[in-house]
């Protein structure tokens, strides 16, 4: 059994050479798509919570304010050097006998990241616990835990309401700042960071699996 979400994280440039971009977000899809079941008797489940949120974490800004996404274009310049994170929060649901699962993030549609060498983006999945994966580049999949270790109900249980998350980090490397007029930014080329899925999927081998 998996439980599915899917969000598009897309970065659109309002300037020649990377010079200028703002965040663009479209919906994330709240479907959940079920595999053939496992369980008997539990429960499994993935709940996003919130919508996703961009920071501007560039150097000499001391007061860093997370703004939630409204799923539109977010109005802020970026020049050569700023950074930005993205996050999105979620919590899993596990329970019942028998039961291990682990987290999986990957891509359903391709990262563009244009300029070519004007930016770069790489991601962490952080559990309830503080514990974050190694940095992957964005469209590279990664599983939570990795290896044979497995999410049990007991572990679930005692995180209680705390969520994961998936933080993306935006890095805008370029050198020129050509600003272009208002009239052209529709013909840039994007930036995209693609369509990403979070899975809570049930295993049938390893941790907490009989």
């Amino acid at each position: 059994m998996t439980a599915r979400r899917a969000v598009s994280l897309v970065v659109t440039a309002l300037v020649v050479a990377a010079a200028t971009a703002g965040i663009t977000y479209a919906l994330w899809g709240r479907g959940v798509s079920v595999a053939m079941p496992v369980i008997t008797a539990g429960n499994l489940d993935l709940q996003l919570v919130g919508t996703p949120q961009w920071t501007e974490t560039s150097p000499g800004i001391t007061h860093a304010v997370p703004v939630k996404s409204d799923y539109t274009t977010a109005n802020h310049l970026a020049t050569p050097g700023d950074t930005f994170t993205v996050r999105q929060q979620f919590r899993t649901v596990l329970s019942g006998d028998n039961m291990a699962a682990r987290v999986k993030v990957r891509w359903d549609q391709p990262v563009t990241l244009t300029p070519a060498g004007g930016v770069t983006a790489t991601y962490v999945v952080t559990r309830p616990d503080g514990v974050s994966s190694a940095p992957r580049p964005v469209g590279e999949a990664v599983t939570v835990p990795e290896g044979t270790a497995n999410l049990t109900p007991a572990q679930v249980a005692a995180w209680g309401s705390t969520p994961w998350s998936v933080t993306i980090a935006l890095s805008y490397t370029g050198t020129a700042s050509n600003v272009v007029a208002p009239t052209a930014i529709t013909s840039q080329p994007p930036t995209s960071l693609g369509a990403v899925v979070l899975e809570l999927e049930q295993v049938r081998t390893g941790d907490g699996f009989r």
